[in-house]
């Protein structure tokens, strides 16, 4: 029989092997998303697989580029995640707010004669300035379409998205999964040029 600490590193090596694999959700949605049946959606480099916390909500910021029809869908492990992901696309925009805000400047002080002393003060004043913020505008949301695990639209034009995830959770998780919260989630996104319909 191995001595003790044998057993030991091997339990913990497995648990760390273990443990590796259910974070390691590089590739995930390589292997695990469904391709659109319509041969014409290309790849594209946007896809991505993450580590996801039940209840916890995730972001993938993303670009679609005017003139091409997007594909997004979403793929996940079950055991942990639950049967489906609420997913939204919310668009963000930025847009410019008067914002009032207090600048300090220094001013040279001066003698009784008006001449320089080399001595400063402070100066405070508010000054009227443009800042940008971004404003989100939600364009699609899963929970409105009866938790579609996937959706197709076409660009107009180019916009900054982001999409956001939120794993539910296993109702009743079994084996290997049991007390687990985090699991994989992959978003598989598919583009195409936009096609010319009609006359």
């Amino acid at each position: 029989m191995p001595p003790l600490k044998d057993l030991l590193t091997a339990t913990a090596l497995m648990a760390a092997t273990m443990v590796n694999a259910q974070y390691n959700c590089g590739d995930y949605h390589k292997f695990n998303c469904e391709r659109s049946t319509d041969v014409r959606f290309s790849l594209n480099g946007q896809s991505k697989s993450a580590s996801v916390q039940v209840g916890r909500p995730t972001e993938l910021n993303i670009i679609v580029y005017g003139g091409q029809d997007y594909r997004i869908s979403f793929c996940y492990d079950e055991k942990i995640i639950g049967d489906h992901v609420v997913a939204r696309l919310v668009e963000k925009v930025r847009v410019p707010r008067e914002q009032d805000v207090e600048v300090v400047e220094k001013e040279e002080l001066r003698d009784g004669n008006g001449q320089p002393t080399g001595q400063f003060k402070d100066v405070r004043r508010m000054v009227r300035k443009t800042v940008f913020e971004d404003e989100r505008k939600v364009l699609w949301d899963n929970t409105e379409h009866e938790l579609a695990q996937e959706v197709e639209f076409s660009a107009a034009t180019t916009k900054r998205l982001v999409v956001e995830v939120m794993a539910p959770g296993a109702a009743e998780q079994k084996g290997r999964a049991k007390g687990l919260d985090i699991g994989c989630v992959g978003i598989l996104i598919e583009h195409m040029p936009t096609p010319n319909l009609g006359f």
